[in-house]
């Protein structure tokens, strides 16, 4: 049975990309329920008295896997769905319905820490859910199972995203300052919490040479969920993010999330020292990237189109190994005078559903 839902737009949401935010949530909401749901739905924006929200056509129900999805995107405040009215009654009615919780801890746990260049926390998850959606094991986002890198992961926003989904991530950085800040972050927020937890710091070293430091953790709400295994694990490398390659065993990780240098800060480091070229950064970078993903990967990559062409990225993760299947644009939004931020979509080019994903960024509804 087919349905009609509405999604209600969260109004914060709506603060966030300005008067981008429709487009965002509708080409967020497109490629996931398309690629979770095997075939496209119809999103369009539409206001619901007064309110923000996205219309979503032909989505078929059966064990809740359509609407547990529409929980998940990254600005969804509620979820309706259209019924017949009865005697009298002009048009069709909607229902509120309950969503299931995809997340496991306070949000708190991204929200508290504050910093000058954080990225904004709706616009991680969308990263998540879009990465998540283009791995063969994307049921993975819902019971802990998926895989997921941040090879860029600053101070950990996209690493707390991961936890509150129940996921165990994994994340590098090169700036020791951050990964200290985020293990110092973490460690307060446990115990704050009062979570069963260990946070260990060690020597990162490989063939006897230090490249940094490396942060483990392991967290529970308390004894019973850790007696259940419904523990988790988190691994910060303090390393460079051409290095992971070598840290970390090839073709395990189902989900990539980066959020690019945009050019206005740096973001790698080279033999002459910090690398101010996304472009640069990306060529050496993403061949380590593609041993590291598995066959049936997705990754998901915010870029500054200011400073990084779709077209030379397209180019440079081909050399990779890995297709861009997001249209130029696709996410396109400004965030501030310097930054008019994108998202490139891509797979390996073996990717078993290559064709099925791609016919996504084709298709004649895309927001």
């Amino acid at each position: 049975m087919t349905s009609t839902m509405a999604v209600l737009r969260a109004p914060s949401a709506n603060r966030v990309y300005a008067s981008r935010s429709g487009p965002l949530a509708a080409a967020e909401a497109h490629w996931v329920l398309g690629a979770h749901l095997g075939a496209p739905s119809r999103v369009t924006e539409r206001a619901v008295g007064g309110m923000d929200a996205l219309r979503i056509e032909g989505l078929e129900f059966g064990d809740g896997d359509a609407l547990r999805l529409l929980g998940s995107l990254s600005g969804t405040l509620g979820v309706l769905e259209q019924v017949d009215g009865g005697a009298g009654e002009e048009g069709p009615l909607l229902r509120p319905l309950d969503i299931p919780s995809v997340l496991r801890h306070p949000d708190d746990l991204e929200t508290i820490l504050k910093y000058p260049g954080k990225t904004n926390e709706q616009f991680t998850a969308l990263l998540v859910n879009l990465a998540a959606a283009l791995s063969t094991r994307r049921a993975g986002l819902f019971d802990g199972t998926l895989t997921l890198l941040d090879p860029l992961c600053g101070r950990g926003t996209t690493l707390n995203r991961a936890l509150r989904l129940g996921l165990s991530p994994l994340g590098a950085e090169i700036d020791r300052k951050d990964v200290e800040a985020y293990r110092a972050f973490l460690a307060t927020w446990l115990r704050t919490h009062r979570y069963k937890h260990t946070v260990t710091d060690g020597r990162l070293t490989r063939h006897g040479k230090q490249l940094g430091i490396r942060i483990d953790a392991e967290l529970a709400p308390d004894k019973q969920a850790q007696r259940d295994g419904r523990g988790q694990t988190l691994t910060v490398y303090g390393c460079d993010t051409r290095e992971l390659a070598h840290l970390l065993p090839a073709r395990s990780v189902d989900a990539l999330v980066g959020d690019l240098p945009y050019g206005v800060q740096h973001g790698g480091r080279s033999a002459a020292g910090w690398q101010r070229s996304p472009l640069e950064v990306l060529a050496e970078a993403a061949p380590g990237w593609r041993s590291l993903l598995r066959d049936g990967g997705g990754m998901a990559l915010a870029v500054n189109r200011h400073t990084l062409a779709h077209s030379d990225a397209t180019a440079v993760l081909a050399d990779a190994g890995l297709r861009v299947i997001s249209p130029d644009g696709a996410f396109r939004h400004r965030v501030d005078q310097s930054i008019d931020r994108d998202v490139l979509l891509a797979i390996p080019t073996d990717h078993p559903q290559a064709e099925q994903l791609a016919a996504l960024g084709t298709d004649e509804r895309t927001p």
